[in-house]
């Protein structure tokens, strides 16, 4: 029995050891975590000096890739328009492939473009920060050797909105010859505020008074369309107030891409643009910009369906990748007619005009300095729209000089000396008696 009970404790032992050793062998196994895939992003701006290419590379974006975010974007962001600062942000996968693009050119609107991975292309989106307009009012007079040009910027304001408002005068005004001291001016702005923050300026009114320059006015049209060519500065009887006379050929001015060097949309190659390429829906009626001759209607596997048209200055201006052509060789047109319909013939990334003039030496030249003589006006309802517009405008200035004069007589009010009452007269003869004790 004893022997029985020896081998039962000895085989138990040995078990438990044998337990031991299987548990001890077997390692702890902690449940499997998902790998965190974290993206890359990629800030940066626009330097003094960088083009839209030079950017992109700050933030690790090439040319190739460059060239297909900028097609994306192109009909939705003016990059002629690209200036120091503007703000860029690329974000990459963990293999380091592009999949977010975003541009900002102000504290309030990012435009941005996602690769969609199911079709391959890059969808865009808008975001928008909630804002005000706010008006204000700038006037003054000349001092002795100051021009205007000075006197706005020593009162706060931008080089953009002060060269907008001399650009305006001096369509009336000849201030070389006769600006004078004591020459007035007034600006009525309308600021689109973030927080505290100014983030875009319209100039709604300028006026200009002198002895020698006579009394001038302008007011701000805002045409229904978005980028309309008529928006822009009037006189009150409905005359453009602009440099030049030249009407744009499409209806409204979104700039694909500029004139000079660029890398073309198709070739990626590196090429002097002899124009610039608006943006246009395929149909969409496009103009001669003014009166002249057609001295070309033809196609060419590059340009498309073109266009040239000579003008009395011996200038000719030029229409590519028309989806059809409304005029031939030899036809008289006139400043605004109808000479064919934006489309994507030719060598193209897809709908859009392209609009060259030469110079009557035959040299090319930016377009969108072309100075014409006639200056157009606005009729029927586009003036009808400019009235409604410039009486806003009016009950505007007069509010605000309203305002400024209720500010006045609340500060001066506040400065008057009253008559004191009987309790403030038993206060005074109270402390005057006792000036040991503090009246509370």
């Amino acid at each position: 029995m004893i022997k029985i009970l020896i081998f039962i404790l000895v085989s138990s032992c040995l078990y438990s050891c044998d337990s031991a050793k299987s548990v001890e062998a077997t390692p702890f196994i902690s449940p499997l975590r998902p790998l965190q895939i974290v993206d890359t992003v990629r800030n940066g701006e626009v330097k003094r000096g960088q083009g839209l290419y030079q950017a992109l590379k700050s933030v690790s974006i090439d040319n190739a890739q460059s060239l297909k975010l900028i097609n994306a974007l192109r009909d939705e962001v003016e990059f002629s328009k690209i200036k120091v600062g503007d703000q860029l942000q690329a974000t990459f996968d963990h293999n380091e492939n592009l999949k977010k693009f975003s541009f900002s050119q102000n504290l309030v609107e990012t435009h941005t473009v996602t690769l969609n991975d199911l079709t391959g292309h890059w969808d865009y989106s808008l975001t928008t920060l909630d804002t005000f307009w706010k008006p204000r009012t700038i006037e003054g007079s000349l001092q002795p050797g100051s021009t205007l040009e000075e006197d706005l910027i020593t009162q706060g304001l931008q080089p953009s909105v002060v060269n907008e408002v001399v650009n305006v005068l001096l369509c009336k005004v000849n201030f070389r010859m006769n600006a004078r001291k004591g020459d007035r001016y007034k600006v009525l702005l309308s600021e689109r505020m973030y927080k505290d923050k100014i983030v875009g300026t319209k100039v709604l009114f300028t006026s200009y008074e002198g002895i020698r320059a006579g009394s001038h006015q302008a007011f701000f049209y805002e045409d229904e369309e978005k980028g309309s060519t008529y928006t822009a500065h009037y006189t009150e009887d409905g005359q453009a107030l602009i440099n030049s006379g030249l009407r744009y050929p499409l209806s409204r001015l979104h700039i694909r891409s500029s004139y000079g060097w660029r890398r073309h949309p198709v070739t990626g190659h590196r090429a002097m643009h002899r124009g610039v390429d608006l943006r246009g829906r395929t149909g969409e009626r496009v103009h001669a910009v003014s009166a002249g001759k057609v001295v070309i209607s033809s196609f060419n596997e590059f340009a498309g369906n073109k266009i040239g048209i000579k003008h009395r200055d011996g200038s000719t201006s030029f229409y590519y990748h028309l989806s059809t052509r409304g005029v031939k060789v030899g036809d008289w047109v006139r400043s605004h007619q109808v000479i064919g319909r934006v489309g994507a013939t030719g060598r193209v990334t897809g709908a859009h005009l392209h609009f060259g003039f030469k110079r009557p030496n035959g040299k090319w030249m930016n377009p969108l300095n072309k100075r014409m003589i006639a200056t157009p006006k606005l009729t029927g309802d586009k003036f009808t729209n400019l009235t409604h517009q410039i009486a806003l405008t009016k009950g505007t200035l007069a509010d605000l000089e309203v305002s400024k004069k209720s500010q006045y007589l609340v500060a001066n009010l506040n400065k008057i000396r009253r008559s004191p009452s009987n309790e403030e007269r038993l206060l005074s003869s109270i402390t005057n008696s006792f000036p040991e004790y503090e009246y509370q």
